[in-house]
Order: C-alpha cells, then structure tokens, then sequence
C-alpha cells in the first residue's frame, strides 16, 4: 500500500517522537539525569544508552513495517548520538544551574528550568527531523 506523502511524513514524524520520548524519558535512570550536568561518564552513559534505545525500536518499527536499511539510512545513529550528546552537555548544564537556584520561572518570556528542558526537546526533534531528511 501506498501512502500519500504527507501521511507517510506524518507517521515518520510522530515515530521519531515516540521513539525519541522512549530513548530520553523512560530509560534514562535518576543518576544519568542527574549527574550528566556535572560527569562525563554519566553524559556519555545517557547518550549510548538513548542510541542504542532508539536503534532497537527502530529496527522493530522497520521488521514490523517490512521497510528496508541502506548504509547511508545507518548513519542516522552516530549522527543522532553526537547531537544528543552536544545538546544534552549544554542543555544539562543551564538545567541544573537553574533547578540549584529554584528557577523555575522567570516572567514572560519564562526563562525558567522547565523552558529550558522544553528548549532542549524542541533541539532533540529538529535534529532528528534534520538527521532523517539527510540520511533518506
């Protein structure tokens, strides 16, 4: 079956959220979320952790929907582990400043805590968005 090109843009966006919402949120422990700000090795274990949640569930989304993996379609991993990892290193930082100092709104426009968390997803999705259109 053939979908209408909007659809099919439509369920290819709403998976990378999902998938993405899965990877970020439900496997990421309290002392990634925690220590990522401030250790490496805490970042770091988010990060692999995130890539290789959402390269599985991937994998099954494709098995599932019978769809088919190129090398180039491949390079949608590193590249999405290296953005995550760059986003989150900053993001993290400013995050754990502004919960330290019980930031969590500042007026309007709200440059408080959770903001800059929703900040930081608007990042995630736009280079995954990005990453896919590259890589397809």
């Amino acid at each position: 079956m053939i979908l209408d090109p909007f659809i099919q843009a439509f369920i290819i966006a709403f998976v990378l959220i999902v998938i993405h919402y899965i990877a970020d949120f439900m496997y990421q422990d309290e002392d990634m979320a925690l220590g990522k700000s401030k250790n490496y090795k805490q970042l770091l274990r988010h990060t692999v952790t995130y890539t290789i949640v959402f390269f599985v569930f991937c994998a099954l989304f494709c098995v599932f929907f019978d769809i088919h993996w190129t090398s180039k379609n491949l390079l949608f991993f590193p590249i999405t582990f290296i953005c995550h990892t760059v986003i989150d290193y900053f993001t993290s930082k400013v995050v754990s400043k502004k919960f330290e100092n019980k930031i969590f709104y500042t007026g309007i426009p709200n440059f408080g805590a959770f903001s800059i968390i929703g900040m930081d997803q608007v990042l995630h999705y736009g280079t995954l968005f990005l990453t896919y259109l590259l890589v397809n």
